[in-house]
């Protein structure tokens, strides 16, 4: 195309018109296209620029009768310099994608069955004015994602890092608008008789990027082509990685570097601010030594299916055998990341909170160590013994460290054997009881002990 004159550059900053002294524009994937700008502004104007206007700007080329948008973004910083009655104002401005970039989130999205371009969309959903084109298979995410102390924009880039790429902006387009990775249509670009420079960044080998991967052509032409398109260049296929557009002895010179597809894929990284981090949840489902939480930093309100977290419970041997302490749907837990890696995560039990026991109560008294069910059953490890309870105190065992043993019920007592029950003592063997104390066998036999009699019944009664 024919060359961009800096004559025919202007910038809508809102509604006001301005003509561009020099300019400046920087793609890179993964990061936000930047604008760095002077123009010229009446000096009655100044103020109304620098207050009332609402901060958008676009940067345009009217070569004839045609108008071909630049880059569109949001201004970050504005300044005027005041000459006598002329006034210079320099802007810089970051493409509207900054806007994912101002607050950060913590959102989890534990749904397994949700794929990696529905995952893409549910980040940009805040963002109306908001495109993105795939170029990544739409896969299974079966695990659960963490955006913790993330922004938006860094969480997509780290999203799209599972799949070797990055998030392209394309500058000269309105809104936010994406590529995830590489596209296959090629741009009819005809550079080969440009003067070019091949450049090798000799990458570290731990990185394993091949010799192709570290090649880059540099070329300046006149054409207007966006971030990640792909090109045909001294025979090889090569895909934009970064651009530079300059004014240059009055025209708009366009700086492209050329890397082959294996120069432009990133590794798969975490964020390192999520490792040793815990988040409280509720038990919704246990299935032997997983749980399904319900964590307080949940995004999505509907599952397909639901992910399940480790618990890290007591147990003896792999084969669950010994102890096995699991919480039941309802209680509170956290879920512990020890590492930057959201798989690593497992449920733990969760911090009582402050509270006011009893002065009986295991939490009110720190010698008494208790292991308590919610039904009321109880191991209590008390002073000179262990006692086991249930029904909050209905049913007691008492067992002591000098032998002795206590069984105290609200209801009856019963022992049963197959064949015989004995009891044997080197002392004496004590029954007591408030009115009578029976001792009945199934053929009719009977001893009644009463405060005033001892009654026997049988068919015969042998007396030695």
């Amino acid at each position: 195309m024919d060359a961009i004159t800096y004559g025919s550059l202007f910038l809508m900053l809102g509604s006001t018109r301005l003509w561009v002294l020099t300019c400046s524009v920087s793609e890179i994937p993964g990061r936000h296209g930047f604008l760095s700008a002077d123009a010229e502004t009446q000096a009655e104007l100044k103020d109304y620029i620098l207050y009332e206007e609402d901060g958008h700007i676009g940067l345009y080329a009217k070569p004839g009768d045609s108008v071909l948008p630049l880059f569109f973004g949001t201004v970050t910083r504005m300044e005027v310099k005041a000459q006598g009655g002329r006034c210079v104002l320099h802007l810089e401005a970051l493409t509207e994608s900054y806007q994912m970039d101002l607050v950060v989130n913590n959102r989890s999205f534990q749904d397994t069955d949700m794929t990696s371009r529905q995952l893409v969309r549910k980040v940009l959903e805040p963002y109306p004015q908001s495109q993105i084109l795939f170029s990544i298979e739409d896969t299974k995410l079966d695990q659960i994602v963490v955006q913790y102390q993330e922004t938006d924009w860094a969480f997509l880039n780290r999203i799209l890092s599972a799949y070797g790429v990055s998030a392209f902006i394309a500058g000269n387009e309105p809104g936010i608008y994406l590529r995830a990775g590489l596209m296959d249509t090629e741009e009819d670009a005809d550079w080969d008789a440009l003067p070019y420079v091949l450049r090798r960044d000799v990458a570290p080998r731990e990185t394993g990027r091949t010799l192709k991967g570290q090649v880059c052509y540099q070329v300046e032409a006149y054409d207007i082509l966006p971030l990640g398109e792909k090109v045909l260049f001294q025979g090889k296929e090569l895909y934009i990685g970064k651009i530079d557009r300059f004014i240059r002895q009055g025209l708009l010179v366009s700086r492209y570097s050329l890397y082959f597809a294996e120069g432009l894929q990133v590794g798969k990284y975490h964020n390192p601010s999520l490792g040793g981090v815990s988040i409280n949840g509720t038990v919704t489902a246990v299935s032997r030594n997983r749980l399904q939480v319900q964590m307080e930093t949940d995004a999505l309100a509907e599952y397909k299916k639901k992910y399940y977290f480790p618990f890290s419970t007591v147990a003896a041997s792999p084969d669950g055998s010994g102890w096995y302490c699991m919480p039941r749907a309802g209680d509170q837990v956290r879920v512990f990341f020890p590492t930057a890696d959201e798989k690593e995560g497992y449920a733990i039990a969760n911090v009582q909170g402050e509270s006011n026991p009893a002065p009986d109560s295991p939490m009110g008294n720190p010698d008494m160590k208790d292991i308590t069910a919610p039904d009321g059953k109880a191991v209590r490890f008390i002073e000179g013994g262990i006692q086991l309870a249930v029904g909050e105190e209905k049913g007691l065992v008492t067992l002591t460290n000098d032998g002795a043993a206590l069984i105290t019920t609200d209801e009856d007592i019963e022992i049963g054997a197959a064949e015989a029950v004995c009891f044997t003592t080197d002392g004496i063997m004590s029954v007591t009881a408030g009115t009578q104390i029976r001792f009945i066998n199934d053929a009719g036999g009977n001893i009644t002990l009463t405060d005033e009699a001892v009654q026997i019944d049988a068919v015969r009664i042998i007396n030695n």
